[in-house]
């Protein structure tokens, strides 16, 4: 009943984690009634602010500048990260939004976020800070975003790369391609940071994952073919608690899923945009 349940809502979750719009900034603190300025937030981090050592022009008009190479996994395109960013406007160079202020990384899919991103995110590796220079056309366009993006910005953003979800096909399937949304019938093994079978299911007992059950299988999975084997590494990030959804997987920790894909019903709304 619970996992009936739970059908209903994840689909919508899965839904709102794919959105055009960047983050959003919580409500600022109350300004001091001595100096105007609102309290700093104990968690902010420094935005980095270092040499370039690489310049890339990339398609679209779009700029990118490394300014620290990275060591870990590479992001692809269409992949799902966790990142820190601050993002300005080119022109005057006032702030938008930016989760150092927050202290926070956010963990978000490629898909889901403006063109400038999907474009010049990928290639990164996991460690790595770009300062990304995004034109209008590649950003809001016309339209602009809030009153914080006014129409036809161009947009500079300072992206630190902290983590990604890691995807490796160990066999390639020939059936029916998962997308976003899709409920997915699997054998396969989950594994915690340490490598330890924290679950595991067979052809015979497998098990079906619905949308935004676990957010890293939901899009690690996409583009899996019926048939095919792929291992998922994912952050802790993407690996958030479910209320009401009670499983023997750990929430809040690295999870790591080997995964075969028996079967697969994909749900309306599912394809990228």
């Amino acid at each position: 009943m619970v996992r009936s349940i739970l059908l209903l809502s994840v689909v919508g979750l899965a839904a709102t984690l794919v959105s055009a719009e960047p983050p959003k900034t919580e409500q600022a603190p109350v300004a001091s009634p001595v100096t105007g300025e609102p309290p700093a937030n104990p968690m902010a981090k420094p935005v980095p602010d270092m040499p370039i050592v690489n310049k890339a022009d990339l398609a679209d008009g779009i700029v990118a500048e490394d300014m620290k190479i990275g060591e870990g996994a590479e992001v692809r395109a269409g992949g799902a990260v966790v990142a820190h960013y601050h993002g300005t406007l080119k022109n005057g160079g006032k702030i938008f939004d930016s989760s150092y202020a927050r202290g926070e990384p956010v963990a978000f899919p490629l898909s889901g976020v403006i063109p400038g991103w999907q474009k010049g995110v990928p290639g990164m590796k996991v460690g790595g800070i770009r300062k990304l220079t995004i034109p209008a056309a590649q950003a809001y366009g016309e339209q602009g975003a809030g009153p914080d993006i006014p129409p036809n910005s161009d947009l500079v953003f300072i992206i630190e790369l902290v983590d990604a979800i890691q995807v490796t096909d160990d066999k390639v399937g020939e059936g029916t391609a998962a997308e976003m949304q899709c409920v997915a019938v699997t054998a396969g093994v989950v594994k915690d940071a340490e490598g330890k079978e924290v679950e595991k299911f067979d052809a015979a007992n497998p098990y079906i994952w619905i949308p935004g059950e676990l957010q890293g299988l939901t899009f690690g999975i996409e583009g899996m073919k019926v048939g095919g084997k792929r291992t998922i590494k994912i952050p802790k990030e993407f690996n958030p608690p479910i209320p009401g959804l009670e499983t023997k997987r750990p929430a809040g920790v690295p999870l790591t899923v080997e995964v075969e894909l028996i079967a697969v019903r994909n749900l309306p709304g599912g394809r990228r945009r």
